[in-house]
């Protein structure tokens, strides 16, 4: 491509050539058919080609544009209109492709293609293709390696380095620990000022790199010298088992003012570009140490970079939220993103950073900045796989903002202070916990049967697992299903214990509406279904139970649940059971009278109830005065309106539903009240039927409303791992452990990580919850039983690779995720009217490509429509992200299943809404 104007005026010095040849060829790697290589010098350029020479003079138009000059050849300088000589060396044999570069330097690697989004047009195929050359071997065995580096000082990077020093200090295990902290800052050095006169080393990091570099003796004097120079001086905390070696930047500044050997001089070995983190690793080993922390100098600084690109070394970025922070760490991210692509997959996976936001308060987390943050971070380092949009290519971890870590100054008080940053020391916890464990090894299936383990016992599992929760996915159908005691149903005993229930339970399409009317129909008894849930039965009122409406999954027999509800009460209030209308006719009087509308549906619903208890006049009432009368009690239960009314937004249909809804406020105004009413309603429903104080209604009955927070959905799981056998005990378990114990428990169904502890993949059950909520963090009951059901079934198939500490494998996880989509859409389709239509408009439309985020007038969407469909979490409207038309976006329980892709943009846009929206859920 030819230079624009800009660029062309740039070209000062011959540096300004060379900088151009190497941005035009990503460092060597893109040259041109028949072009060998090229030497740029002071007075000078080389070019060695094999092509004709009419082919490298328009490649050199090509680029340099008027700045070309053809006779005699030669690239003309603005500075004195000077010219700068081209030389063609013609060579007969065609030399090898150039590799990936060498050097792991800001200089080199800023010339590699950076564009996150080049991969989708193809530009950067050739380059992925390349290996990186003299590519570092991983180490056997000995310390792992870890750097804390940020683009602007002042974020709380040494601070965040201490915090996983602490952590592993206090690391409850068994046996020494230990671990050097190395401060490579070598312009403003940090830890090495927190070192007491008795702990200061008489040796640093600047004598360090001096002595590798001019060794006096051969490397292993060198090593050892200094390792027993460091062990005079070390940190003993809370015994000998617990030691810190720490190795400062400099003896005293004049060290750094006069640096004749820096960083880059080892990087710049051309046979191994990576023995400064070698050396570090081996200084490591003589001490007998854990870890190596490292805390590097921040910003683009070589004093850095051969260690920020070595994919060995564990990297933790820290920014604030600050636009200056986070564009800067996005540059950093785009580089490192670029070096790693030249490695192989499995390399590029374990190398990938993490991401510390610090300094965070919570009037920060809810101002823009955090979520531009997500979002320009998130997009400067993409996940690998294209087709994962739970996964970010970071992982992210968060600091918050303590005054008290303002004033540390020495490192025993560092130990003593940082873990109250209780957020970042709990992540740091747990990675120190993960480097001290004892690694679980995967096997292949033959390796676990050539030792005994017999994979059997897994599938076995999995199978009885896909049992449960095949019994239970339609559990309001099912007579052997538990019932879990969630907090909207404890909140039914808090508040009805000592009188009749009353309103209205909400929940969303599969949140167990059906199923918990059936436990309650069951039941017969308002004081036994409460004693079902744990209550204590002393004090309880007591009624009977008596359904009006139940769903069409419900079959009406003479011996069944319904009639055997209907028929107890009505033997107690000694009324003739023939009164009593079957689900077909009660079917059939709601179809007649929305032909034949009342003045007044309220009358409709009361006389329902009151004629099948023998009331034919005075409606609710005068029911009321019946019961009181025979000092009896009823409830009266709805359940199946979404079967009865096809379309709540439909006129009549409309009307009849609100009149219904408003039936707790009829009951509330009745005096001496002997009956209450329970209806169950799909979210989507109210939100279409009440016109009037939607708020205040859904306001009034939030306690009960039907939702499943983390903590539920953790008791859920386990529950259901406990029927399959998993996890041993009784199941009703579910119901008094705490979170953490349900976490720790839920590890043997899933694993701690979608991956082994020490890697940097997402939490199982974080990942589960994130991949069935909508966007705002809700998830519904079914579709955790869904997804189990059809991981435990791809789980009992899958054969390779097994992970002992787990049942269900992360391959089998992320495969379930796609078929629990498009089950889910299917059956949604059928019964939610706005989807339905929806789909329908865009299969009208031919929309077969649209990708997520899209706008309104692409997914031939009306204001109203949306609307339904942001109700009921199937489309999420980012407000915030100044995204323009196209923000809305698809949870990845309903994508895959609607055919929508998500676009490399899309990606870390929609990894930054989750971040923001379930962020702070605690898995």
């Amino acid at each position: 491509m030819t230079l624009h104007n800009g660029a062309i005026e740039r070209l000062l010095t011959w540096l300004d050539v060379e900088r151009v040849l190497k941005q035009q060829t990503n460092l060597w790697t893109r040259l041109p058919d028949g072009i060998q290589g090229v030497d740029c010098f002071a007075d000078g350029m080389e070019i060695r080609h094999a092509a004709d020479p009419s082919q490298v003079d328009s490649w050199l138009s090509d680029l340099f544009g008027h700045a070309y000059q053809r006779e005699p050849q030669a690239i003309i300088l603005r500075i004195g209109n000077a010219t700068y000589p081209v030389e063609l060396v013609q060579e007969n044999t065609a030399a090898a492709l150039a590799t990936g570069q060498n050097y792991p330097l800001w200089r080199d690697v800023t010339y590699l293609p950076a564009d996150t989004n080049e991969a989708e047009t193809g530009v950067t195929a050739a380059l992925e293709g390349r290996p990186l050359a003299n590519a570092p071997k991983d180490w056997e065995n000995g310390p792992a390696l870890v750097s804390f580096h940020s683009f602007k000082g002042g974020v709380g990077r040494t601070s965040t380095l201490m915090t996983y020093v602490a952590a592993c200090m206090q690391d409850p295990g068994q046996g020494p620990k230990k671990v050097l902290v190395v401060d490579a800052d070598l312009e403003a050095p940090g830890v090495s000022f927190w070192l007491d006169e008795g702990n200061r080393p008489t040796v640093s990091f600047v004598q360090l790199l001096e002595a590798l570099h001019y060794p006096p003796a051969d490397l292993d004097a060198t090593l050892e010298f200094f390792a027993q120079e460091l062990r005079k001086t070390s940190l003993n905390v809370g015994g000998v088992q617990r030691e810190l070696f720490v190795l400062p930047a400099a003896l005293d500044l004049l060290e750094i003012q006069d640096m004749p050997v820096v960083p880059e001089h080892l990087a710049r070995n051309p046979s191994n570009p990576w023995q400064l983190t070698d050396h570090l690793h081996a200084l490591g080993q003589r001490l007998g140490v854990d870890a190596v922390f490292i805390d590097l100098r921040a910003g683009l600084s070589e004093l850095a970079s051969p260690v920020l690109f070595d994919p060995r070394v564990d990297h933790f970025l820290v920014s604030t939220v600050a636009p200056q922070s986070v564009q800067g760490m996005a540059e950093v991210l785009r580089r490192l993103y670029a070096f790693n692509r030249q490695l192989p997959a499995e390399r590029q996976n374990a190398a990938r950073p993490t991401v510390v936001l610090s300094l965070l308060t919570k009037d920060l987390r809810e101002a823009g900045h955090y979520e531009q943050a997500l979002r320009v971070l998130g997009e400067a380092y993409p996940a690998a796989d294209a087709d994962d949009a739970l996964t970010p290519g970071v992982q992210w971890l968060e600091a918050e903002f303590l005054s008290t870590l303002m004033s540390i100054g020495s490192v025993r008080e560092a130990l003593d202070t940082l873990p109250q940053s209780s957020r970042l020391f709990t992540s740091a916890s747990e990675w120190a916990k993960a480097l001290y464990a004892t690694p679980i090894p995967l096997r292949s299936t033959d390796q676990a049967t050539a030792i005994g383990q017999n994979t059997s016992s897994r599938q076995t599992q999995a199978r009885k697992l896909h049992e449960v929760c095949e019994a239970a996915e339609f559990a309001d159908s099912s007579d052997t299903s538990e019932i879990l005691a969630t907090e909207p149903l404890l909140n039914l005993g808090k508040h009805y214990a000592r009188e009749l229930p009353n309103l209205l339970m909400i929940g969303a399409k599969g949140s167990g509406k059906t199923f918990t009317f059936r436990r309650v129909v069951r039941a017969c008894s308002w004081k036994i279904f409460l004693k079902t849930l744990g209550f204590d039965s002393s004090g309880l009122i007591d009624a009977g139970i008596f359904p009006v409406l139940w769903s069409s999954n419900i079959e009406d027999r003479q011996d069944g649940e319904i009639k055997g509800a209907q028929g107890s009460v009505l033997d107690s209030i000694q009324v003739n059971k023939q009164l009593l209308l079957s689900g077909s006719a009660v079917q059939r009087e709601i179809q007649d009278v929305l032909q034949h509308p009342p003045n007044h549906w309220e009358d409709f619903w009361d006389g329902l109830i009151a004629r099948q208890l023998g009331i034919t006049e005075g409606g609710l009432q005068t029911l009321n005065q019946f019961l009181a009368a025979k000092e009896l009690r009823v409830v009266f239960v709805f359940d199946g309106i979404e079967d009865a009314f096809k379309d709540a937004t439909e006129g009549r249909a409309s009307e009849a539903i609100e009149a219904l809804l408003r039936l707790p406020n009829r009951v509330s105004e009745l005096e001496n009240r002997h009956l209450g009413a329970m209806v169950f309603v799909r979210a989507d429903y109210v939100q279409a039927t009440i016109r009037q104080n939607l708020g205040q209604l859904l306001q009034r009955f939030l306690p009960f409303r039907l939702q499943w927070n983390p903590e539920s959905f953790l008791r859920l799981a386990f529950m259901l791992s406990c029927q399959a056998g998993i996890n041993e005990g009784d199941s009703k378990l579910a119901e008094s452990l705490r979170i953490e114990q349900l976490k720790d428990k839920l590890e043997r169904l899933w694993g701690k990580k979608l991956g082994n502890e020490k890697s940097k993949e997402a939490h199982s059950a974080r990942w589960v919850y994130a991949a069935l909520c909508d966007l705002k963090g809700n998830v519904q009951a079914r579709d955790l039983v869904r997804f189990l059901r059809i991981a435990a079934d791809l789980e009992s198939e899958r054969v390779g690779q097994t992970w002992p500490d787990r049942v269900l494998a992360p391959e089998s996880l992320r495969k379930a995720l796609p078929r629990c989509s498009i089950e889910k859409v299917k059956e949604a389709k059928t019964e939610i009217a706005s989807l339905r239509k929806w789909m329908e408009m865009m299969e009208q439309a031919g929309i077969r490509n649209l990708k997520v985020p899209f706008s309104m007038q692409q997914a031939q969407l009306n204001t109203a429509l949306l609307s339904a469909l942001q109700e009921i979490g199937v489309i999420y409207e980012d407000l915030d992200g100044k995204l323009g038309d196209e923000r809305l976006f698809l949870p990845e329980i309903y994508r895959t299943g609607l055919g929508v892709e998500t676009s490399a943009a899309g990606r870390p846009r929609m990894q930054a809404l989750l971040k923001k929206n379930i962020g702070a859920i605690p898995l």
